[in-house]
């Protein structure tokens, strides 16, 4: 009987391990770990890593909406309005994505992650 586990395997656990931590612990979602992870690591196409990455986000983003929730840190108001734009939104952004080809679409990815990336160093520098 062969125990061997694919190392493919345990690496996607690591990955969403990292993701599912940095993700609660920072608000990031995990996709800006998630997908470059899938990409670069496991040989996904970009178009499959996202989509990997939207459907793990989902269990992850309800746990920790529900702890902060139990804290009092959501402003309910806010969020009852904030998130019927986001879906939609979302909606048209993964049309679009889904009409970019593959490397466009790593490009686009890399430089909305480096811009919120560098704006969150400059924000919180500028307050230190």
């Amino acid at each position: 009987m062969d125990l061997a586990i694919d190392p493919d395997i345990i690496i996607a656990l690591l990955i969403g391990l990292a993701g599912g931590t940095f993700g609660g612990l920072l608000g990031i979602g995990g996709g800006t770990l998630f997908v470059p992870a899938l990409v670069l690591i496991l040989g996904q196409e970009q178009h499959t890593a996202q989509g990997i990455s939207l459907v793990v986000i989902i269990p992850t983003a309800m746990s920790a909406t529900a702890a902060n929730l139990k804290r009092g840190y959501v402003d309910k108001q806010v969020a009852a309005w904030v998130t019927p734009i986001a879906i939609l939104l979302a909606i048209a952004g993964a049309q679009i994505a889904g009409e970019l080809d593959g490397q466009t679409l790593s490009r686009v990815f890399g430089v909305v992650v480096l811009y919120v990336g560098s704006r969150s160093l400059y924000t919180n520098w500028k307050k230190a």
